[in-house]
């Protein structure tokens, strides 16, 4: 039965939290810490002025963008490319609605296959908004960026479906995202083979989301030294300000999947919703600040290298894991 209040709990949900206002003040937060990382690895302060301690930097950066004339050249498309990347923040925001940091988490058996859709969803949208403002930059960028998806999006999606697919043998987890994070932390302590299962699976689905959001060693797409700013080169004004949020929001919301699946969830306040997402929360800002910190310290692969490095171990890695989680014994 549909209760009155439903459509209200999820128009708040899409608008305010998780939804649309909750990523932006996330987004605001990650960037002043990505910033923050960096410049301390690198010797420097990061963002000093703009609020308390530089935060509302990225904020400022983001208006800046949004205030701009919106100009394209004359062999870009003008409104495709609007259609589409509203499209993939809508998938972003969505992906928070199915996630038990929501008010009311939105679930059902075999969700996982609409997760999956909508996390692929995500970096083709990036990857269209490329191709739609033509330049030679932005199409080597482009090429780069597929040649990444193809090489990382199957073996991650693999990776995650493991945690999913061992909760719904052992806790009736119904091959959905939210129940299966409520008992993520006892997948790892139900026997010796599917412990060894969900590392495999762990490593490959950090490899594979590294790949995804363009972490060093797998920049290639917008290698600056190359590509100037590879996939997001044409892009200008309003345009560079979506993208942008685009892939900032992409940013947190894989690293929060793989919390979710691998690293415990809201463990240990499953029982209390405030507290277990302020849990959530941390890790997904703990898996954030670690990737920061590969992305400022390790050098770029070449784009073969890194497609080879992806085929060579990605892939043997969840297809290995994926066998053991489906093995009938434990």
């Amino acid at each position: 039965m549909i209760d009155m209040m439903d459509p209200i709990i999820f128009l708040i949900q899409a608008l305010i939290y998780p939804g649309l206002l909750f990523t932006i003040a996330f987004i605001i937060f990650t960037q002043w810490l990505s910033r923050k990382i960096t410049a301390r690895i690198q010797y420097r302060r990061g963002p000093v002025y703009a609020g308390p301690t530089g935060l509302l930097q990225p904020l400022a950066d983001l208006l800046k963008l949004v205030m701009k004339k919106d100009l394209v050249n004359k062999y870009s498309l003008r409104v495709s490319p609007l259609i589409v990347i509203s499209i993939v923040i809508g998938a972003l925001i969505t992906v928070f609605s199915v996630t038990p940091i929501a008010i009311k988490p939105l679930y059902a058996d075999f969700d996982i296959i609409i997760l999956l859709y909508l996390l692929l969803l995500i970096p083709f949208g990036l990857a269209y908004l490329a191709v739609a403002h033509p330049n030679p930059y932005t199409v080597i960028g482009a090429g780069r960026y597929i040649a990444l998806l193809f090489s990382s999006e199957p073996a991650y999606a693999i990776s995650i479906l493991v945690p999913v697919i061992i909760a719904s043998r052992y806790f009736d987890a119904g091959y959905s995202l939210y129940p299966t994070s409520l008992v993520s932390p006892q997948l790892w302590t139900i026997s010796p083979l599917k412990t060894f299962s969900m590392i495999l699976a762990s490593i490959a689905g950090f490899l594979g989301l590294m790949s995804i959001l363009m972490i060093k060693p797998f920049d290639t797409p917008e290698a600056e030294s190359e590509l100037y700013w590879g996939i997001f080169t044409e892009l200008g004004g309003p345009r560079l300000a979506l993208g942008f949020f685009a892939k900032f929001a992409e940013k947190i919301v894989y690293p929060l999947i793989y919390v979710l699946l691998f690293l415990g969830g809201a463990w240990p306040f499953n029982g209390n919703w405030i507290l277990g997402t302020l849990v959530i929360l941390v890790k997904t800002t703990i898996v954030f600040a670690v990737l920061t910190i590969i992305d400022t310290s390790l050098p770029r692969y070449k784009p073969e290298q890194a497609v080879r490095y992806l085929w060579k171990y990605l892939y043997p890695l969840s297809i290995v894991s994926l066998i053991l989680a489906l093995a009938p014994w434990k």
